[in-house]
């Protein structure tokens, strides 16, 4: 099976390692335990991975596209990453010693951010996406916001299932006791349904993105 990012193909590749493991957890071995929550921790790891360089390669794949390609949302959601970070503006706020040089760097910040008011800008590396995703004790919200960078949707997942998209949460949860509680009570089976269940995610999420990304070429194709 053909996937759109390099990414997908990565995860697919790399789980199988997750297999492997698996395949030591026998019952009535004494490492039998050990094994199931290397296989748990190793899995929601590789889905990080796979996560953050999926969204990487569509943030790249933006580059040369005109801002009228995307979203208001996303062109909204890039200035305000901006504007977080430290700029010449944040400089020019906080002191009074106005120089050319100064004025220099709010010309050149202003000038990375004009895809904001011209149509036609070409996006480059100033523009602002986040790619980072957090594990922690959940990340099904995380993970939605990430992907609500696109176009503002809020519930990506609607083709994916609400209730099965809810089991990341639990998955995650299960990663946070095993690092932080050394505590697993999960099974064989379990971490079995887990490794299937990232696999029809990480399906979805590639053509989630696919779909999204030729909306943009579409759009950057139109006169």
């Amino acid at each position: 099976m053909s996937y759109r990012f390099e990414a997908t193909s990565d995860f697919f590749r790399s789980v199988l390692d997750v297999d492997t493991i698996l395949g030591y957890a026998d019952d009535g071995d004494s490492n039998r335990d050990l094994f199931l929550k290397l296989a748990t921790v190793t899995l929601v790891t590789k889905f990080q991975v796979f996560v953050e360089k999926a969204l990487e390669e569509f943030r790249y794949e933006l580059n040369e596209k005109p801002s009228r390609a995307l979203s208001t949302y996303s062109l909204m959601n890039s200035l305000k990453l901006s504007l977080q970070e430290d700029n010449a503006l944040t400089g020019l706020v906080k002191h009074a010693n106005f120089t050319d040089e100064k004025r220099g760097r709010i010309i050149g910040f202003l000038n990375s951010i004009s895809y904001i008011s011209d149509a036609e800008q070409i996006i480059n590396e100033a523009f602002r996406f986040r790619t980072k995703f957090p594990l922690g004790k959940t990340g099904k919200n995380e993970l939605i916001d990430l992907l609500k960078q696109i176009d503002g949707d809020s519930n990506p997942f609607v083709g994916f299932g609400d209730e099965r998209i809810e089991k990341l949460d639990s998955l995650l949860q299960t990663r946070h006791l095993i690092i932080h509680q050394d505590r697993y009570n999960g099974t064989k089976e379990s971490c079995t349904e887990s490794i299937t269940f990232l696999r029809e995610l990480v399906t979805f999420i590639d053509s989630y993105l696919n779909q999204k990304m030729n909306e943009i070429n579409q759009r950057t194709d139109e006169a």
